[in-house]
């Protein structure tokens, strides 16, 4: 699939200098399957990219900026990212009602071949439902590193709306997008996966339960990173929560696609993390 990338240099998105310390954060336009996603990269230079992917009714700024955090974290390692928003979400084309979660997988993979046909390393990085999509295309992309915070299994059994729909904190999204994330089967795309990952839950976690907890730390490999963290919410982590967890997953991924600060790998019972 082919995937075309606008780009208006004139448009840095904070107003900072294209040559700023750390890379330039410009405005992207990207075209996936003819529907248009707004963007935002942080060009590093270098040869690894990781791909920044909202959760459920979010956008490409994460919950709380942690993805914009990151991203410019990242970026003082060398490492780009490019922060988009799904299909019907942020400031993207389509309506939220239109959203599909095999929309939102074919849209990570897709933009994981291209950067990969430009000879780049590539890292998916998602949140929630992002997360799991993340962790659904790369068992379809054979990416270098995964990283997905508070992914939701959806192993429970799915209830449509009758109205055709489903709505949540002022949004509406169509029963199709939850039954396809029902249907995905996550953990068994999980089991898929080659590439090192880091997952991140909190047994505080108002909206993944238990069950989906535990359905990916059953299928996590003993190399894998798994942090899961005594009291925390789904995504109303606090500042200090948020630095934690961002400093841990930048790590993991600098590790993995330069080859320094690789951290210890935890196992799915470890709480603990450093600050």
């Amino acid at each position: 699939m082919r995937v075309t990338v606008t780009r208006d240099d004139s448009r840095p998105s904070d107003g900072r200098p294209l040559d700023a310390p750390g890379g330039a954060e410009i405005s992207t336009d990207l075209q996936v399957r003819g529907r248009r996603l707004a963007a935002v990269r942080h060009d590093a230079g270098g040869d690894a990219v990781v791909l920044f992917c909202h959760g459920f009714r979010g956008e490409k700024s994460g919950p709380n900026r942690t993805f914009v955090r990151a991203a410019r974290r990242l970026a003082q390692h060398g490492v780009s990212s490019i922060r988009f928003d799904q299909y019907g979400s942020g400031d993207s084309s389509g309506d939220f009602l239109e959203s599909r979660f095999s929309i939102w997988v074919d849209a990570i993979a897709a933009l994981a071949r291209e950067q990969q046909d430009l000879g780049r390393r590539v890292a998916l990085f998602g949140q929630s439902m992002g997360g799991a999509a993340v962790l659904c295309a790369a068992a379809e992309v054979p990416v270098d590193a995964v990283v997905a915070w508070v992914p939701d299994a959806n192993v429970d059994e799915f209830s449509p709306g009758p109205q055709g729909f489903v709505e949540e904190g002022g949004q509406r999204v169509g029963n199709a997008f939850w039954q396809e994330a029902h249907d995905a089967h996550v953990p068994d795309r999980f089991r898929e996966v080659t590439a090192p990952c880091h997952l991140v839950f909190g047994t505080a976690d108002e909206y993944v339960s238990t069950e989906n907890r535990e359905a990916l730390l059953t299928a996590a490999r003993p190399g894998d990173l798994v942090d899961v963290l005594d009291g925390y919410p789904h995504s109303a982590w606090t500042y200090d929560q948020a630095e934690g967890v961002i400093a841990r997953s930048v790590a993991f991924l600098v590790g993995h696609l330069t080859g320094t600060d690789k951290p210890t790998t935890h196992d799915a019972a470890g709480g603990s993390m450093p600050r």
